[in-house]
């Protein structure tokens, strides 16, 4: 029996007083409803807002995550006062278990903690150095471990979401059914969808060219939905497809990127990324530079007839080695 089957929601927005409320209908119905919408285990979906991080949240939200943790795999995403608390208690919880003695703890520990080193998830060779009843520890070169909570926004955004990511599916799928060993590195071997709200957030730019990549290689099956403002992000959507929002106040259509737009965003270097003008016109250069390029243009049709004088021409290689990388007249 085929397993797959296809359905939809279809979200109405009623305005109670001064507070909009969604309200949520599967358009599939009792398959829909007893799959997905389901609070019974098997079936795997999260989001995450732009606001991720261990600490800082609203106390009164971690209730959600005990009185419906269904819901609360999604609460992030729709407010900024939702920390990611419960993963690192998860992981003091988990270390606790495995001194007393516990098999179970000990195995998923280890295979959390190859998953994350092995996988050099973490950037310039940092890794997890221990988990312990303060919290966890990160070895970055420096004389001792560093609590996880100095590291920059960077590093608490993405341990923070995919530690959270991790303990949800713990919780749904248990260990057996979590990782799988890939060749030379270890996988999250469930099926599912992640929604990720700006996943560039906080990333240097380094990080962002390979974060997408690094999700997809490590959850091979689960479906990434994220957005982002970033071009680099784009390169991990070689076998995927990538979207443009339309602004607000404008007349655009939701629309797919594709042909040689799309190209240049996964292959092309950062200014063919930008030079779609996906990000905006203005995203590539300023006004200072487009000014400059047009002089640098006007110039080089002087030099090429021999009618500069030596400070105009001065001039002209100034402006060659600040746009080194732009062509304005072929010259």
């Amino acid at each position: 029996e085929d397993p797959t089957f296809e359905t939809g929601i279809k979200i109405e927005m009623l305005d109670s007083g001064k507070q909009q409320k969604a309200l949520i209908f599967a358009e599939d119905g009792e398959e829909a409803l007893r799959k997905i919408w389901s609070s019974k285990p098997g079936w795997f979906s999260a989001s995450f807002g732009p606001f991720r991080r261990f600490t800082g949240g609203n106390k009164d939200w971690e209730k959600v995550y005990y009185s419906n943790p269904k819901a609360a795999s999604h609460l992030s995403v729709f407010g900024e006062d939702v920390a990611l608390t419960e993963s690192l208690q998860w992981l003091k919880d988990l270390n606790y278990k495995r001194l007393e003695g516990d098999d179970y703890s000990e195995r998923f520990l280890k295979n959390l903690l190859r998953f994350i080193n092995e996988g050099q998830l973490l950037p310039h060779n940092i890794k997890i150095a221990e988990i312990t009843s303060e919290g966890m520890y990160l070895q970055n070169g420096e004389p001792g471990p560093i609590d996880v909570l100095e590291m920059s926004d960077g590093y608490r955004s993405v341990l923070s979401m995919t530690f959270e990511v991790i303990r949800q599916m713990e919780a749904n799928l248990g260990s057996e059914d979590l990782f799988e060993e890939v060749d030379d590195y270890v996988v999250i071997k469930v099926h599912g969808v992640i929604l990720i709200d700006e996943i560039d957030v906080h990333l240097h730019p380094s990080w962002q060219t390979r974060i997408g990549q690094w999700f997809v290689k490590h959850f091979p099956n689960i479906q990434f939905i994220v957005t982002t403002h970033s071009p680099l992000i784009c390169r991990a959507c070689e076998n995927g497809s990538i979207w443009k929002l339309p602004l607000p106040n404008t007349d655009e259509v939701f629309s797919e990127v594709s042909g040689v737009e799309r190209q240049r965003l996964i292959s092309g270097n950062i200014l063919d990324a930008y030079g779609t003008e996906l990000f905006g016109a203005s995203a590539v250069r300023s006004r200072q530079s487009a000014g400059e390029l047009a002089e640098l243009g006007e110039l080089n049709a002087y030099y090429a007839l021999g009618q500069l004088t030596e400070e105009e021409e001065e001039r002209r290689r100034k402006l060659l080695k600040i746009h080194a990388t732009d062509d304005p007249a072929g010259f």
